[in-house]
């Protein structure tokens, strides 16, 4: 629990607070006091005046409301990557005293931020606050992760349009008897029971996707919403867009079924493809893929697991064993997507029990860019307790991340390759992933001006590998 513990403690304040603000996240840290740890009786004390409005943190444009604000200040308890616990800490004048702990639940995804709690989700202040805890929570798990932790407590102040700052982040330690406090230590318990009974290498590794891409007219360079051409459901379908497009669905989504084998799952990717071909028999329309292949348009290529424990040190080997290499192949325009989209360890748990990584662009850039990830994502879901490297936890490295800055990036890549290749199965996944490797040893990179209409339409699968009829659009960025 809390592999990432010394990178916590390594960092300044100023440091996490720049680290939660690159994920995305407001932050208004308050400093540390002299002892390790407070006193309770000075804990509560900043508490109740939290609770009176009294409590306004510094050093922050998005600090949160003044004196007399009605705000909703909260704490909650997250262990690997779910939240256990809430209480209020404040909420303006109204609040009155701090509430006690209570038990925390993570909707479903596709449940609305406005939809009525469901069981076991108590809504506070007659109602009104039931949304803002929800995603209270969501925020609490992101910055824990963020700052290298995977459990431990967020002290956080609603700023109001549903988001929140971070106001505090404490990592749950063991007592000096060796022996973590409740309600971690149930929840690690349980954890380790359920890992315990996971089968080596995960032969029941379900993998399914839902790459995007933007339909454009060549000729004016505008996009068409896909939604004149695909349906909502389906393989071949429509999404929505980003802020301003509410209703239009514009952006085209493949959604190839669940498979246990990559190849599987890659045939199905091909099908999707020739299907969303013949439903647009306008041959003008062209296809872009990647990050961002157009200013405020950012694309994501989801991919789906199930049959397997979802837990942060498998995130964190997905964003340094995946996420990491595909940022080394992706344009440079692709970096716009952060932090709004793909941050390092997005994620989304699904009502079937598995879980959405969401932190990559769409890999429909180039069908070999699509076999390599749907490959190594398989390997290192089946085999993430056996790759420990995690230079994206370096501040020079999470920092080049953000910025699209591709050479510190690159220094560290050659270690995760020679990993990957000490795994099991990695034979499987080599004929997929060594052309990746070869082209970021080369410093290309994919091209989101490129049509990738025509690479899909003549993509077949053989030998157990995409072949393509033409070539695919890439870049040197040395040159």
């Amino acid at each position: 629990m809390n592999e990432g513990i010394g990178v916590f403690r390594e960092l300044s304040r100023e440091q996490r607070e720049e680290r939660l603000r690159r994920s995305g996240l407001a932050a208004a840290l308050e400093k540390e006091s002299a002892e390790e740890g407070r006193e309770r009786q000075g804990r509560e004390l900043l508490l109740q005046n939290r609770a009176s409005g009294m409590y306004r943190p510094r050093g922050n444009a998005e600090s949160p409301p003044g004196p007399g604000s009605p705000q909703l200040c909260c704490a909650v308890r997250v262990h690997d990557l779910r939240p256990l616990q809430y209480r209020l800490t404040g909420a303006g004048a109204a609040m009155g005293a701090a509430s006690v702990w209570r038990p925390a639940a993570l909707p479903f995804p596709g449940r609305s931020a406005e939809a009525p709690p469901g069981p076991g989700e108590r809504a506070e202040q007659g109602g009104e606050t039931g949304p803002l805890l929800r995603r209270a929570c969501r925020t609490a798990v992101r910055a824990l992760y963020a700052l290298g932790l995977d459990s431990g407590e967020a002290e956080l102040a609603a700023l109001g349009g549903g988001r929140f700052a971070v106001l505090a982040v404490r990592p749950a330690t063991a007592g000096r008897d060796g022996r973590l406090p409740e309600p971690y230590a149930s929840a690690e318990a349980a954890l380790r029971r359920a890992l315990a009974g996971e089968p080596g290498g995960r032969p029941g590794l379900l993998m399914g996707m839902d790459p995007e891409f933007l339909v454009l007219r060549e000729d004016t360079g505008r996009v068409v919403p896909a939604s004149r051409y695909l349906p909502r459901d389906g393989v071949a379908g429509c999404d929505a867009g980003p802020p301003g497009t509410r209703g239009l669905f514009p952006v085209g989504e493949l959604r190839p079924a669940a498979q246990a084998a990559p190849r599987a799952l890659l045939a199905q990717l091909r099908s999707a493809a020739r299907l969303a071909d013949r439903l647009m028999p306008d041959r003008r329309l062209a296809w872009r893929a990647g990050g961002m292949p157009l200013r405020g348009w950012a694309l994501g290529g989801h991919l789906h697991f199930s049959g397997v424990q979802l837990t942060a040190p498998l995130l964190r080997a997905l964003d340094n064993y995946l996420a990491l290499p595909m940022a080394l192949l992706a344009d440079s325009r692709a970096s716009g997507r952060c932090p709004r989209y793909g941050t390092l360890g997005d994620f989304r748990l699904q009502p079937h029990g598995g879980f959405e990584y969401r932190t990559l662009p769409s890999f429909l850039v180039s069908p070999s860019v699509a076999e390599g990830a749907v490959h190594l994502g398989h390997l290192i879901v089946a085999r993430y307790e056996e790759l420990q490297l995690r230079p994206l936890d370096s501040e020079r490295a999470h920092r080049a991340y953000y910025a699209g800055d591709k050479e510190p990036l690159l220094a560290v890549f050659p270690a995760l390759a020679d990993d990957l290749r000490r795994l099991p199965g990695y034979a499987a996944a080599a004929e997929a992933a060594e052309p990746l490797f070869r082209r970021i040893e080369a410093g290309l990179t994919w091209d989101e001006s490129e049509d990738v209409r025509e690479l899909w339409r003549g993509c077949d699968i053989i030998d157990n590998s995409m072949k393509r009829h033409g070539g695919e659009p890439w870049q040197n960025t040395r040159q």
